[in-house]
Parts: C-alpha cells; sequence; structure tokens
C-alpha cells in the first residue's frame, strides 16, 4: 500500500511583514506530480501564472508539477490572498527545507491582512492535502 502524502501545519507566526508556517511533510521529500497539480487546477486554474523564482523558468508553472509539497503550498496561499486582496495585490513568498531528512519545511507569506493570510494557509493546507488524498486513490 502506497504512502499517502501529507502536510500540516505545525506553527503559524505572524510578523510585521509576513507570516511564517513551519510545516510537517509525509513523507519525506513529498513533491508533486502531475496528477497533484491537475487535482488543484479547478481550485487554482491561475497559479501556474504566478511569477516564480526557479532554475527551470520565471513562473510556476515551470516546476509545478515537480517541487517540494511545502512550494506548492506558498504557491497556493498567494493566489488564495491575491484573489481575497483584489486586482493589482502582489504577494511574495519563500519555502525551504528546514532539515536535511527534509520532513519540516518553513513557508513564508507577505500579507496585507494577517486574519485573511491565517485564513489562506487553513484553506490551502486543505485543499492540498485533500487533492494529495484524491490523487492516491
Amino acid at each position: 500500500m502506497a504512502v499517502v502524502s501529507r502536510v500540516e501545519v505545525r506553527a503559524l507566526t505572524v510578523r510585521a511583514d509576513r507570516v511564517v508556517c513551519e510545516l510537517a511533510v509525509t513523507p519525506p521529500g513529498a513533491q508533486s506530480t502531475p496528477a497533484l497539480m491537475r487535482a488543484l487546477a479547478p481550485a487554482f486554474p491561475h497559479v501556474g501564472e504566478h511569477a516564480c523564482v526557479n532554475d527551470a523558468g520565471d513562473r510556476f508553472a515551470d516546476v509545478m508539477e515537480r517541487t517540494s509539497l511545502a512550494h506548492v503550498l506558498e504557491h497556493l496561499v498567494v493566489d488564495l490572498q491575491a484573489r481575497a486582496a483584489g486586482p493589482g495585490s502582489v504577494f511574495v513568498g519563500t519555502s525551504e527545507w528546514a532539515d536535511s531528512a527534509r520532513t519540516r519545511a518553513c513557508v513564508e507569506v507577505s500579507f496585507v491582512d494577517d486574519l485573511a493570510a491565517l485564513r489562506a494557509f487553513k484553506d490551502a493546507t486543505a485543499a492540498l492535502n485533500e487533492a494529495l488524498a484524491k490523487t492516491a486513490r
């Protein structure tokens, strides 16, 4: 039986300029897949269009089918906040592994409204875990 990938928020810290999320990732080093991104597409149709600093190109679409789950969560949070804030809003995020075993990650995202950012983390985590479960079936 295959291990179902999952992310779990362990802590959220609101700083003056960003929300910091400590994330547990199962299994270690879990990454996105084309199937995962297809499952997320109906709810997040524009996530691939996000600007993204990566080794393959200028957009999240260049890496979204083979990147860490933390990186996917980062872009889902940015997407939800941008929708809530409206046209012209810009949010910046980062994600990185917090340990060498790749079981913990840190996702940081800027915000305009801290409560909207916390809601975005909650909703993005739920959407990601739902899509992960769906693709594992």
